[in-house]
């Protein structure tokens, strides 16, 4: 345990750095977490090891835990993992297989980019936020699973009912048709929007089918051409920039009576946005800039 340092917080024990040496790292049973808060990333770029044996215990691998680790070969992912942070094993060059568990439901940012030898040969159908640039082949990787499929601009999870991610209006792309450069439809059955999955579309319009229930980090950030979104009543989470710097947007219209909790600056730098009506008692604080008039109905 003198390699590990370990930080306590309500019980769950967080592995905050290692200063140990070798090939082959065993994390202790019991840490439920990767990850420091001071950006001192905890394996990053280590240069000594080849294996990683990860705990039963382990939910979540934070931000950058293993990138640069060049000669990393082999690790386990435990079932009870449901997130890999962003860029967690970018620039793993050795890495060459993995197996993720069917608890695994978010991997992040350019988690597995820069992974060369890397063949992904079972992808879970648990995942509900992965963005076009997890892997080096995003949607190869993802349509080897029936589960996920191609729905027009989207790639998505019919098992998880998520809209995982959509091509920005630059992709050269020929596959794709207009509608995401104009009015973007969902898939009906959509229960997730995820993070970053619509973000720097063109459209001037999305209609959010009514099954929607959760609007990811970023959903729709940079959709400089929205001017009007309507939230279906069964919205009860919109989260941190889901709709950041969208210019253009002047109105947003809740349908649900029910509470609605949105993240911090879920609509700040929407400059044209002048008054929103939110359903009685939801919690809002910091989700819209100074000067927007925020009424409950």
């Amino acid at each position: 345990m003198d390699d590990f340092e370990i930080y306590e917080e309500d019980g769950d024990k967080i592995l905050t750095s290692y200063n140990g040496s070798g090939r082959k790292v065993v994390v202790p049973e019991g840490i439920v977490a990767i990850d420091n808060f001071d950006d001192d990333f905890v394996f990053h770029q280590n240069g000594e090891i080849e294996e990683v044996v990860l705990p039963e215990s382990l939910e979540y691998i934070g931000r950058d835990a293993f990138s640069g680790c060049a000669g990393l070969k082999r690790i386990n992912f435990p079932r009870g993992l449901s997130m890999i942070g962003d860029s967690a094993f970018c620039g793993c060059e050795s890495l060459e297989e993995i197996d993720l568990p069917d608890t695994l439901e978010v991997i992040g940012m350019s988690a597995f980019e820069k992974c060369g030898k890397l063949k992904v040969e079972k992808i879970p159908s648990s995942l509900i936020e992965v963005p076009v640039n997890a892997f080096e082949n995003t949607t190869e990787v993802l349509l080897k699973n029936k589960d996920y499929v191609r729905l027009g601009d989207f790639v998505y999870n019919s098992e998880s009912k998520a809209v995982l991610y959509a091509p920005d209006a630059d992709s050269d792309d020929e596959s794709l048709d207009d509608s995401f450069l104009v009015g973007t439809v969902l898939p009906l059955d959509t229960k997730v929007i995820g993070a970053n999955s619509l973000s720097f579309g063109q459209f001037d319009d999305v209609k959010i089918p009514a099954s929607v229930e959760y609007i990811g980090t970023g959903a729709f950030m940079f959709c400089q051409n929205l001017k009007k979104v309507v939230i279906p009543k069964n919205v009860h989470t919109i989260d941190s920039g889901a709709f950041i710097n969208c210019q253009s947007l002047e109105e947003v219209v809740f349908e649900g009576t029910e509470p609605v909790t949105l993240g911090s600056m879920a609509f700040s730098g929407c400059p044209n946005l002048k008054s929103v009506a939110l359903p009685k008692d939801s919690d809002y604080e910091n989700a819209f800039d100074d000067g927007v008039a925020v009424s409950e109905k």
